[in-house]
C-alpha cells in the first residue's frame, strides 16, 4: 500500500519540475518551487496520515523528500554550462552537495512572503 502511494506523489512532485524548465537566472523560481513542493509533501503527509493509519509516516515523507531533492539536483545539473563544466576546477559532486544544501535550507527555513 505505501508504495502505491509514494508512486502516486511522486508523480506529482514530478509534475512540478516537469511544467517549466529550471532556469539559472531566476533564483526566486527555485524558492517558489520548493516551497510549493514543501506545501505539497506536508499536506499530503496529513492526508496519508488521516486517512492511512497503517501506512508509516515517515518512510512516506522521507521517500517524497528524498525523490524531490533528487529531481532538484539532476535540474540544477542539467542547468549547467558546457563551458563550466569543461572548466578544469569543475567538481560535480560540490555542485550536487550544494544543490541540495540549498534545496534543504529552503525547505527547512523560508516562508511564503506575506
Amino acid at each position: 500500500m505505501i508504495d502505491i502511494l509514494i508512486n502516486i506523489s511522486k508523480i506529482g512532485l514530478k509534475s512540478i519540475f516537469t511544467a517549466k524548465k529550471y532556469d539559472t537566472e531566476i533564483l526566486d523560481e527555485d524558492l517558489k518551487r520548493i516551497l510549493f513542493i514543501r506545501n505539497y509533501v506536508e499536506e499530503s503527509l496529513l492526508f496519508i496520515q488521516e486517512t492511512y493509519k497503517e501506512v508509516d509516516a515517515k518512510v512516506y515523507f522521507n521517500e517524497l523528500k528524498g525523490y524531490a531533492v533528487e529531481l532538484f539536483v539532476k535540474q540544477c545539473e542539467e542547468s549547467i554550462s558546457d563551458e563550466e563544466k569543461n572548466g578544469e576546477d569543475f567538481n560535480l559532486e560540490n555542485h550536487k552537495k550544494a544543490d541540495e544544501e540549498f534545496f534543504d535550507y529552503v525547505y527547512e527555513n523560508m516562508k511564503y512572503p506575506k
